[in-house]
């Protein structure tokens, strides 16, 4: 070797050794981040529960109902002394209303006691009369469960259709339990966990789907919009068809007879989808919005951090028992029971209207057009008002009433004329309670009550009259008045002790505060809005209780931070307040803020009014949120928390998503101050680099194995042609330093940057979804059904952030760091291996082996040819064939053990061998999830044959040419045509690892499969050419 070789070979090492290092280390960064602790609004806040739980198996659901009922069983749930035990005989003496939980992947039916218990404990012993007033069809509900024995649904595609199969039976068996009843049920509601969401969704669309048995689904952090794993072809397909049957039924025309079926299914069907944020680490929050698949009239997907009185983010499990969620959810069911009707539940716009009240933080828009004040058809009230009390406001006045148990503030009716000349909005928070029109008295108001009033009335319209006027009157005004004050919304204490949500929620030591706020669209349509304050001590006696209320011009509470992301981080974008006075509520919209992928550090400044000496009334806090789906995070006490870390669940990878307007897009806060002690002055945006490495972690811990795989097949791809040169085949170390060299690793830094806007292109898209082969085999597809006003990106690294080009840079650098040190590992381990093999033999076998006669060679290749006979027929009828390319990834070893334990063995062999087999074990991952499940239903004795993957084609050449390598180690010569059909494949191999893997990475395997068909036939082309010669 030359001088100007060895530093070639010496810079190229040490490029390998920075851009090693650099990927271990941006991955090292990026597991810390994503195992730091999170606070504020992100930090979990769930308490503990406790049940007194028992469970009745239904054995009388056996085989003769279905087949899986060997495989999976039904239970009920009973809590101990208050639901009624089931007799001796059989008899469950059910009286409820039926509910069936489903689990997910390897959960258990024991999941569903928190929401059960907590269920039978409202109706039994908490609720009110006044709530059974509000709802006198309310009724118990017999929880039923699913044991699926700890099914892994989310790696199997089969076994979610058995599931789903199974419990469409189950439904059937359920309401049959009923029939002696009058007016049996005739149809189940539905709670399903994680993947148990999808289970359910997919048993409306089976052929033995009971019709209307199903019109309530209630799923908990379960992923609609994607499989979360992409290991099993089966799965995407049966996602595909899922969604292909939601999307024809809610289409505008059904022109087929699947979609009419779909429609008929679907129509009263209400879905609602809880997920719990960032704090879920088994899947990505983004996985459960449900806006692209079904109308807002049949559902939404909201995130726990902004469900009223729950305000916390939880984990996978934990929304399952969170206390806070289990409460909302068992109100939200008693709320829409209706014991009366057959479907036990009130109408589809009832249901969605209660779970809108119930789940959203009630300030989105969506929930406003279900508002009495909305709608118009709250009650009314006609007032006519002595003028001397009254207290009149002006635009821009606050009403602030505090320490309402020690001094009365005010004995006046508060009436803020709304001015028609401009836009308004009007805010109001409080900590007291506010109460509707009925607690007028007849001579002074004793309750806080709203009303939005108009100066002329119409005689038409029926009202209740009060006079609030005596015989001395000498002036008086009238009003006619709709009553607000139900649309008021519950909001997180904040106060300058009191910085954490739970503190307000649940059963936490402080009351919520109660807010409002109607902007220029409600306000139009109303002259007045009036504000009674108590009189006397009708209210509550807290020293710290506050009444805060102002009427603002709209544009001087609105703002929008329009700075880019590059500018936000490099240098920041920020606010500052110049006007003199600080309204009460302020938005500010920051529209180029919509990356799921980015975190933000958000600041505030915020001082005390100096010519004011009194405290707030609160500490200022902030209302983080977003539209669809509809997410919202509270910060409290902003004042002392100046800096907060800001995430988002907005547009993600590999997700469908709203097609929006740039104006219309991004994340808004809603900043609540006091104004008459605070100063608002400035907020500040800047994008956190470090906390943004752990939102990459779920997204793209798929998209790792696809580009793992790429980067081995470029070393390959460089030891081929190195053979076809020189005779020689290169080690992978020295491919991988092929890789590294300065021009090599700029060239694919340039193509892997450009890859991601070029991916964007609608036109790019629709071509590469034309020659995908599993587009191609799959007319229901996500990608080709997908509503006009939805886009998804599945191609590459999915995103639709140029600013992110360099995502796929660094991603290459660490699979880079991985590959090197997978292969040292495995270096070090068949070296290790061989030294003690060697060693083992030099002290022990030496003289056996001097006398060891060698076996006769046609006996082991009758023996070997039998195994892969009698396998492939096994793969064909029993077993799937990812146990055979497990079986092929041991002999492989083996064989690399085999030519390197040899006194002198052959470098060629060995580095081919071994490059061979990194990538043997980098396709291995795609196949372990099935195995997974195979070796499950092996050990709960399942007996029915594997129920897919029984084509012996998919693994028949793999297991060929690892069966040639055990008797024949000599490597493939790659020359002319061979060298081209070969690399050809791990080019495209490359090509469709990059740019489909992370979706598809199931289809890497077969494409491997393939490449060994390709390397066979070069292997018979060469003894041909041999025995020529």
């Amino acid at each position: 070797m030359g001088a100007t070789s060895r530093r070639n070979v010496f810079a190229r090492g040490h490029v390998l050794a920075v851009a090693a290092l650099s990927g271990i280390l941006l991955l090292f960064l990026t597991a810390l981040a994503y195992s730091k602790n999170l606070t504020g609004s992100d930090s979990p806040s769930c308490r503990m529960v406790f049940m007194e739980p028992s469970y009745a198996r239904i054995e009388a659901f056996d085989e003769n109902h279905t087949k899986y009922a060997s495989k999976y069983s039904l239970y009920l749930y009973r809590e101990s002394g208050k639901d009624v035990i089931p007799s001796e005989d059989n008899n469950f003496r059910l009286d409820g209303i039926p509910i069936l939980f489903v689990p997910g992947n390897a959960g258990s039916y024991r999941q569903v006691r928190s929401v059960a218990a907590e269920m039978s404990n409202m109706y039994f012993k908490e609720m009110s009369d006044e709530e059974r007033k509000n709802n006198p069809h309310v009724r118990n509900y017999d929880f039923f469960a699913a044991d699926f024995n700890e099914d892994f649904t989310a790696f199997h595609g089969r076994t979610l259709l058995d599931q789903a199969e199974y419990l469409n039976e189950a439904v059937k068996f359920i309401l049959g339990l009923y029939q002696n009843q009058e007016n049996p049920p005739k149809s189940v509601v539905i709670l399903g966990h994680s993947m148990g969401g999808v289970v359910a969704r997919a048993m409306l669309t089976l052929p033995n789907y009971v019709t209307d048995s199903i019109n309530t689904l209630i799923t908990l952090a379960s992923p609609h919009a994607a499989a979360p794993l992409t290991f099993d072809g089966d799965m995407l397909t049966i996602y595909s068809a899922i969604d292909r049957f939601w999307f024809d039924g809610f289409a505008d025309e059904q022109n087929n007879h699947i979609a009419k079926v779909a429609h008929s299914r679907l129509a009263n069907i209400s879905l609602i989808s809880i997920t719990g944020g960032l704090l879920d680490t088994i899947l990505p929050a983004d996985y459960t919005t449900l806006g692209y698949m079904l109308p807002p009239s049949n559902g939404f997907t909201v995130y726990t951090t902004g469900i009223p009185e729950v305000w916390t983010p939880m984990d996978h499990l934990a929304i399952v028992w969170c206390a806070q969620v289990r409460r909302k959810v068992s109100t939200l069911l008693l709320q829409i029971a209706d014991f009366q009707s057959p479907y036990r539940t009130y109408p589809l716009d009832k249901r969605i209207e209660v779970f809108k009240k119930g789940l959203l933080s009630g300030f989105e828009d969506y929930a406003l057009e279900d508002s009495d004040i909305y709608r118009r058809t709250s009650p009314k009230v006609s007032l006519r008002i002595d003028t001397g009390n009254i207290k009149w406001y002006n635009l821009g006045d606050v009403l602030k009433i505090d320490q309402l148990g020690t001094k009365q503030k005010s004995e006046f009716w508060n009436v803020f004329p709304i001015p028609k000349n401009t836009s308004s909005s009007f805010s109001l928070v409080t900590s007291s309670e506010i109460r509707d029109w009925k607690t007028l008295d007849s001579e002074r108001p004793s309750a806080y009550t709203i009303l939005l009033c108009k100066a002329t009335g119409d005689e038409n319209v029926d009202s209740v009259y009060l006079d609030f006027t005596e015989d001395s009157t000498m002036d008086y005004k009238e009003f006619f008045c709709w009553d607000a004050s139900a649309n008021t919304h519950k909001t997180p204490f904040s106060s300058s002790q009191v910085d954490e949500t739970a503190s307000s929620s649940f059963g936490g030591d402080f009351s919520p505060f109660e807010t409002l706020q109607f902007n220029h669209s409600i306000l139009n349509d109303f002259d007045f809005i009036i504000i009674t304050t108590p009189h006397g001590t009708h209210h509550t006696s807290e020293s710290s209780s506050f009444f805060l209320a102002s009427l603002e011009e709209q544009s001087d509470s609105l703002t929008s931070l329009n700075g880019s992301v590059p500018s936000m981080a490099f240098l920041g974008v920020d606010f500052e307040e110049k006007k003199p006075k600080t309204p009460m509520h302020r938005t500010i919209k920051i529209p180029n803020a919509w990356s799921s992928l980015i975190a933000y550090k958000l600041k505030f400044r915020i001082s005390s009014n100096k010519e004011e000496n009194t405290a707030p009334a609160f500490a200022p806090f902030v209302r983080q949120w977003s539209d669809d789906p509809y997410e919202t995070k509270w910060h409290l006490n902003v004042v002392k928390n100046h800096e907060i870390l800001l995430t988002i669940h907005g547009i993600a990878p590999y997700t469908p998503f709203l097609i929006r307007s740039d104006h219309d897009r991004g994340v808004n806060l809603d900043i609540w101050v006091d104004p008459t002690t605070t100063k608002f002055e400035q907020v500040s945006l800047s994008i956190d680099f470090y906390d943004s490495l752990r939102l990459l972690v779920l997204r793209y811990r798929l998209a790792l194995v696809a580009i793992n795989v790429g980067t081995i097949f470029f070393v390959f791809m460089y030891q081929m042609n190195h053979n076809r040169k020189y005779d020689k085949f290169p080690s992978f170390m020295e491919g991988m330093l092929s890789i590294c060299n300065f021009k090599t690793l700029s060239i694919i830094f340039l193509f892997l940057s450009v890859l991601t806007p070029v991916t964007r292109i609608g036109f790019i898209q629709n071509v590469l979804n034309i020659i995908d082969p599993v587009v191609l085999r799959d007319r229901n597809e996500i990608n080709l059904s997908l509503h006009h006003r939805y886009k998804l990106n599945s191609f590459f690294l999915g995103l639709e952030e140029n600013y992110l080009f360099f995502l796929g840079p660094v991603f290459f650098l660490m699979s880079i760091g991985i590959t090197t040190l997978a292969y040292v590992t495995v270096f070090a381990i068949c070296a290790s291996i061989v030294w003690f093999v060697r060693l083992f033999r030099k002290t022990f076998l030496k003289t056996k082996e001097q006398e060891a006669v060698p076996r006769p060679r046609k006996v082991v290749l009758d023996r070997r040819s039998v195994g892969i006979l009698v396998l492939s027929i096994a793969v064909s009828f029993y077993y799937p064939y990812q146990l055979g390319y497990l079986t092929a990834c041991v002999v492989q070893s083996l064989q690399v053990i085999k030519v390197a334990a040899r006194s002198k063995h052959d470098g060629n062999e060995l580095n081919y061998h071994l490059t061979f087999l990194m990538i043997m074990l980098w396709v291995l991952p795609i196949n372990i999830p099935v195995l997974v499940q195979y070796v499950h239903d092996f050990n709960v004795n399942w007996k029915m044959p594997f129920s897919s993957h029984h084509n012996c084609l998919s693994i028949l050449p793999i297991l060929l040419l690892t069966r040639r390598y055990s008797e024949n180690t000599t490597i493939p010569s790659f020359k002319g045509g061979s060298f081209k059909a070969t690399a050809a494949i791990a080019a495209y191999i490359i090509f469709y690892s990059l740019v489909y893997g992370t979706r598809h990475t199931f289809w890497i395997h077969h494409l491997f499969n393939f490449l060994c068909c390709c390397i066979l036939t070069v292997h018979y082309i060469n003894t041909e050419l041999d025995q020529d010669q």
